[in-house]
C-alpha cells in the first residue's frame, strides 16, 4: 500500500510539472507577443512620424534631402537606420501602392530583427518586424501666392476691380505696409487673406474677408516643380496673322510664337511648347485653343527673354495637362530669368485659362473676364494687379493629384 500511494503522488507531481511547464511556456509566448506589438506599434509611429516629415521637407526645401530628413525623423522615434538591426528605407515617389505617381509621396519602410524573450528557447532566430507608410501633400487652398518681399501693392486692385477667389486663399509675402492695395472702388472675394505687412483698403473697396496682416513668411509653393529640359529650335519666328488658321505642334519656338489679325490657332494637346525667347503674343481678334498643353517662357542661343501678352480681344480657352509632371500648369517662367517683363493677361470675357500661371521672379497683371474663366486658375508670381472683372476658381476634379499647390503633409497609406 505503501509503494502504490509514492507511485501515485510520483504521477501526480509529474503531471502538475508538465502543466506549469505548458503554463510558463504559454506565458512566455503572451510575453514575447506582447512585446512584440509594442515594438510594431512604435515602429509603425516611427515610420508615420518620418514620412510626414518627409513629405514636408519636400515642400519646404524640395527632394535633395528626402532620404536623410526621413530617416532622422525616424531615429528621433527610436529607429536609426542600421542600428540593432534596424533598416529605414526611404522612397520618393513611393515604390508601391496608390502614390507612385506622386511626386510628393514619401515611403517609409523599417524594418527590424527583434529578438525575443521566451521564444528563443523554442527558435534561436530573432523575429522580423516590418512598418510602412506613406504621406503626400494634401491639397492647398491658396490659388493666388505673390512672392515678391518687399515690394508695396504687391497686391493691387485698382478701377473698379473685381476679384472672385470665393473658393481659395490669397497670400502676399510682401512686408511692405501697403503690401495688400485694393482702391478705386474695387471688390475682391476669396476664403482667406494672408498679408505679411500691411494693407490698404481705399476709395469705397470692399475686401472679403478681411485680410490677416502681419503673419508669417511663406516659400514658393511651386518650387519643387522641375523645368523641362530645353534641347535646339524646333521652330524660328512663328507667326501667324491675317486671319491664317494654323495647328501648332509641340517643340521649342526660338524667338517666340506671335498670333494677331483675326487668326485662329489650336495647339495640339499633350504636350509642352517651349518659349525659347520671344514670349507668347496673341492679339487682334485672334481665336486660341488649346488642352493639355504647358508654355515654358524661357530664353538663350542669342533670343531674349520676352513676357507673356494676351491682348485685343483675344479668345483664349488653354487648360493645363491633367497628368505628368507639369499637370496642372499652364505656363512656366524659367526661374533664371531675374526681374524680366511683365506678363499681361486680358482679352475680355472670352479668356479662359485653366491651369497655373508660374512667373517665379516676374510679375503679372490679370483682367480675366468671369463669364468664361477656367475651371480653376492659380496664379505664382512676384506681383500681380487686377483690373476688369476676373474670376479664380478652384475646382481641381480633373487632377488626379489634386491641386499643383500643395497644402500640409497627409498620411495615405
Amino acid at each position: 500500500m505503501i509503494e502504490r500511494r509514492a507511485s501515485r503522488g510520483g504521477f501526480v507531481l509529474a503531471t502538475m510539472l508538465c502543466c506549469l511547464t505548458v503554463l510558463v511556456a504559454f506565458l512566455g509566448i503572451a510575453v514575447d507577443a506582447s512585446y512584440l506589438e509594442f515594438v510594431r506599434t512604435r515602429m509603425q509611429t516611427a515610420a508615420d512620424a518620418a514620412a510626414l516629415g518627409g513629405a514636408l521637407e519636400i515642400k519646404m526645401n524640395g527632394a535633395a534631402n528626402v532620404v536623410s530628413e526621413a530617416r532622422g525623423d525616424a531615429a528621433l522615434n527610436g529607429f536609426t537606420n542600421g542600428q540593432n538591426g534596424v533598416t529605414v528605407t526611404v522612397n520618393n515617389p513611393p515604390s508601391t501602392g496608390y502614390s507612385t505617381a506622386d511626386s510628393t509621396g514619401v515611403e517609409v519602410i523599417i524594418s527590424q530583427q527583434v529578438p525575443t524573450f521566451f521564444m528563443s528557447v523554442l527558435s534561436s532566430s530573432p523575429v522580423g518586424l516590418q512598418a510602412r507608410a506613406v504621406a503626400h501633400q494634401g491639397n492647398g487652398t491658396t490659388c493666388l501666392a505673390l512672392l515678391n518681399t518687399t515690394a508695396p501693392s504687391a497686391f493691387s486692385a485698382s478701377g473698379g476691380a473685381t476679384l472672385q477667389a470665393a473658393s481659395c486663399g490669397i497670400t502676399v509675402d510682401s512686408n511692405s505696409a501697403t503690401a495688400f492695395n485694393a482702391s478705386g472702388g474695387s471688390t475682391v472675394n476669396a476664403i482667406a487673406i494672408a498679408v505679411h505687412g500691411g494693407d490698404s483698403i481705399s476709395g469705397g473697396s470692399t475686401v472679403t474677408p478681411a485680410p490677416v496682416t502681419g503673419t508669417a513668411s511663406v516659400s514658393d509653393p511651386l518650387a519643387n516643380l522641375t523645368p523641362p529640359a530645353v534641347g535646339g529650335c524646333s521652330f524660328t519666328n512663328t507667326s501667324v496673322s491675317g486671319g491664317a488658321t494654323k495647328t501648332l505642334g509641340p517643340g521649342v519656338y526660338c524667338n517666340g510664337i506671335s498670333i494677331s489679325g483675326n487668326s485662329s490657332v489650336t495647339f495640339s494637346p499633350g504636350g509642352t511648347y517651349i518659349l525659347k525667347g520671344g514670349g507668347l503674343s496673341i492679339s487682334g481678334g485672334s481665336r486660341v485653343t488649346g488642352n493639355g498643353v504647358t508654355f515654358y517662357n524661357t530664353f538663350g542661343g542669342g533670343y531674349s527673354y520676352k513676357g507673356i501678352s494676351i491682348s485685343g480681344g483675344a479668345g483664349v480657352t488653354l487648360s493645363a495637362p491633367t497628368t505628368g509632371s507639369l499637370a496642372g500648369i499652364l505656363m512656366f517662367q524659367d526661374r533664371n530669368e531675374l526681374n524680366g517683363p511683365v506678363s499681361s493677361f486680358s482679352g475680355g470675357a472670352s479668356l479662359s485659362l485653366t491651369g497655373a500661371l508660374y512667373f517665379p521672379s516676374t510679375s503679372v497683371t490679370y483682367s480675366g473676364g468671369t463669364n468664361a474663366a477656367g475651371t480653376y486658375t492659380i496664379i505664382v508670381a512676384q506681383t500681380a494687379a487686377f483690373s476688369g472683372g476676373s474670376a479664380m476658381n478652384s475646382d481641381y476634379s480633373s487632377l488626379p493629384g489634386g491641386s499643383p499647390i500643395k497644402g500640409s503633409a497627409v498620411l495615405s497609406e
